[in-house]
């Protein structure tokens, strides 16, 4: 167990962050649930270094379930509200992060699913290929339509 201990003190952050860049709105809870899943089956995983995919898979199954779940249940979840340390100093960050989610927001699922992977994540496409089931060239085409249509959204505002 000492493994899995290691990659929880490694990778809770991460997928946290992954969590709530795919639109969860309880980013903790996701990536807590995932690794209680991902210990209820530890002594299955073949080989260790399986485990950091099989938990950014199960972080990104979470997080769509999540959604699912908030479409039924209400409209639109209000914004995260970050404390502040001074308005004057975190203004415009704040605004730039608001106007990048918004457009992350206006992406189909699997366009903001495999940008995050990518550029927040830092995975190849054959790692973003196998955390979302999908082929290479799948991931390819999906990057290029998602940089386009991010770009068109942010030059919008």
């Amino acid at each position: 167990m000492a493994a899995f201990s290691a990659l929880f003190d490694e990778s809770f952050e991460a997928m946290k962050r992954l969590a709530y860049l795919l639109g969860a709105d309880d980013p903790e809870n996701i990536a807590q649930e995932a690794f209680v899943r991902l210990h209820d089956r530890w002594h299955t995983l073949y080989d260790d270094s399986k485990a950091l995919p099989y938990l950014r898979a199960m972080v990104v199954n979470l997080s769509r379930s999540r959604l699912r779940h908030l479409r039924v249940v209400r409209r639109t979840p209000p914004d995260v509200m970050l404390d502040e340390l001074s308005a004057e100093s975190h203004a415009l960050a704040r605004q730039e992060h608001k106007r990048i989610r918004d457009a992350l927001g206006k992406l189909s699922r699997r366009q903001r699913e495999v940008l995050v992977l990518r550029y927040w994540l830092d995975l190849d496409q054959a790692a973003i290929a196998e955390t979302l089931g999908v082929a290479v060239g799948t991931v390819k085409a999906t990057t290029s339509h998602a940089m386009t249509n991010l770009r068109k959204h942010l030059e919008e505002w």
